[in-house]
């Protein structure tokens, strides 16, 4: 294969657009937020701020009272604002409590706010408010989300959030939030909430306005002259605020990426079809793809299918621009389709974690696991699981002529085996730590080893339960010889660690929960960390495999309204002994 990466950056306009020094500049901004945009007026507050420091601040707004990124979305004046084009920045605040108490929707509708937002202004910027905790925290939610129970808790959470959603839209943020807290710990007689104690005051919005002249000027906010009626010494400490946390750390704030057009490609069911996916799909650049045989796409992740055998040299070009020029970036490569074509099979009609993979005779072999090499180079691939179920298929070269397989999918019998106690011995509790089947019972014949710090504890060989009532290191493994697959196990791995000081550290898999349960149409699932090679797959109340998708970022959704009411089993492929259960109704 043939791979070519060339990148080109076209920076002369800088200078065109003001972008040196301290020159006058002009920007055109839309404000998409809420209450705490429109309280004080906060887009002629930052117009004031700019013209007094020599810059011009053209602004447009729509903020109704409590509104939500989603609503946004769905409001026909924000779309009839957004479609008229020629913003630099679009300002996105989503309502004060929505990024943790519906933290799926906050992403999901800036990221399609984000697409809207480029469709008609190609080069615009989405920069989002990152709002403040509330100034006691929030009581009303208090309960369902203990991180809103204070300030801090509920600043951090929000701070968190607004950085997680700046990533995903390639844009930047205005860390209000951040000046707010300095200003509250150092100078905590500068009173920045209204009598409401979420609202900003005078002083909490002009904070607000100082930032985001920052963030959409890039300039020193020490050149500002309009105090908005504050207090000379007042509107001068915010001001230095600004410039200390937000001014001097610029690059801290900005999450534009460059295009990237690196790809892999995936064999698909049809002859000759090609599945193709960008490797970095985060990033918002617009698609050119060139499949060598004079057909073209715009899509990210197109699909095509050749008419004829041969090579065919596949390019892509991705692009993107903003306010400091335009950016391209180019990959090509080569990939063949020959008179073999070849495939990955078993040797019997079931599949077994642990079993040994084959593909047709050829000349020679190359096995890949999500498209990159790995040191196979034979017929057969042994022990497949030690790379990952999901994602490995092979290169077959005959005659000179090599073609890439489809990826293998299928799914190991699974034997319905999971885990689950309640309790922490930290806390002085014996905890029932079990062995569960999905059918409700044990079989009785299998085979049940528990350990202790890596020790067999041969007093509990085929018990179903453990009492745990000290800390360590525990596993559990379970394996059944009357299966298809007698020689695969299932285990678990868990600690609980009671430290001399009185902390307490409980790890335990599995590291993923899912809401609501019960459920009608989606379930979301959030992980505790980034998945890295995960595979979910469901599965019904007999074992059946119902779904199969891969794990791609910390929080996903995924649609089970075609599913028939009832329980149903969630399992990882990187933690097979991990299970969730819910229920559809």
């Amino acid at each position: 294969m043939k791979k070519i990466v060339l990148v080109v950056f076209y920076t002369s306009i800088l200078s065109i657009l003001g972008l040196n020094g301290n020159a006058q500049q002009k920007r055109n901004v839309l404000f998409l937020g809420n209450s705490y945009t429109a309280v004080n007026n906060l887009p002629q507050l930052i117009h004031d701020v700019a013209i007094s420091a020599g810059d011009t601040l053209i602004f447009d707004s729509n903020t109704p009272g409590g509104y939500r990124l989603i609503d946004h979305f769905n409001n026909l004046t924000s779309k009839a604002k957004i479609t008229a084009g020629g913003w630099d920045y679009v300002v996105l605040q989503g309502q004060s409590q929505e990024p943790i108490t519906n933290s799926s929707n906050f992403i999901s509708s800036g990221i399609d706010l984000c697409n809207l937002i480029k469709q008609y202004n190609p080069c615009a910027i989405p920069i989002t408010y990152m709002t403040w905790g509330r100034k006691n925290g929030d009581a009303s939610n208090c309960a369902f989300y203990p991180e809103m129970c204070t300030y801090q808790g509920m600043d951090s959470a929000l701070k968190s959030k607004y950085l997680y959603l700046s990533n995903n839209l390639n844009g930047e943020v205005s860390p209000v939030s951040v000046v707010w807290n300095y200003i509250r710990k150092n100078y905590p007689s500068i009173e920045l909430y209204d009598a409401d104690e979420s609202h900003p005051s005078a002083a909490g919005s002009y904070a607000a306005a100082c930032c985001f002249y920052v963030s959409i000027f890039k300039k020193d906010p020490t050149l500002i002259a309009f105090d908005y009626g504050l207090n000379p010494t007042t509107a001068s400490t915010i001001r230095n605020t600004v410039k200390t946390q937000i001014f001097n750390t610029l690059n801290s704030w900005n999450f534009k990426k460059m295009p990237a057009s690196n790809f892999k490609y995936y064999i698909g069911n049809g002859i000759n079809e090609v599945y193709f996916t960008p490797i970095a799909s985060n990033i918002q650049q617009t698609y050119l793809w060139n499949f060598g045989d004079g057909v073209t796409s715009a899509l990210a992740y197109p699909s095509h299918k050749y008419a004829n055998n041969g090579s065919y040299t596949v390019t892509l070009t991705t692009s993107k621009c903003d306010l400091q020029g335009s950016y391209t970036s180019v990959n090509d490569t080569t990939l063949q389709f020959c008179n073999h074509t070849p495939s990955i099979y078993t040797t019997h009609n079931w599949l077994c974690e642990y079993d040994t993979l084959w593909t047709q005779a050829a000349d020679s072999y190359q096995w890949l696991f999500y498209g990159e090499i790995i040191p196979e180079t034979k017929q057969y691939l042994a022990n497949y699981k030690k790379y990952g179920q999901f994602g490995l298929a092979v290169i077959s070269t005959n005659n000179g002529c090599s073609e890439l397989s489809k990826q293998f999918t299928e799914s190991a019998e699974w034997p319905g085996y999971y885990f689950d106690g309640i309790g922490n011995p930290c806390l002085g509790d014996t905890v029932a730590f079990a062995v569960l089947h999905i059918n409700g019972f044990l079989s009785g014949n299998e085979n049940i080893l528990w350990y202790k710090n890596d020790t067999l504890l041969t007093a509990m060989i085929n018990e179903d339960t453990l009492l745990i009532s000290s800390s360590g290191k525990y596993e559990c493994k379970v394996s059944n010889p009357i299966t298809h697959c007698p020689y695969d196990t299932t285990s678990f791995k868990f600690e609980y660690n009671c430290n001399t000081v009185g902390m307490i550290i409980k790890k335990q898999e599995p590291y993923l929960s899912i809401y609501p349960n019960p459920s009608k149409d989606i379930i979301f699932i959030k992980f505790s960390s980034p998945p890295k090679n995960e595979h979910i797959t469901i599965y019904n109340a007999i074992g059946q495999l119902e779904i199969s998708s891969p794990a791609q970022s910390l929080e996903m959704n995924i649609n089970i309204s075609n599913l028939a009411n009832g329980v149903y089993y969630i399992r990882l492929n990187e933690h097979p002994g991990s299970c969730v259960k819910f229920t559809k109704f």
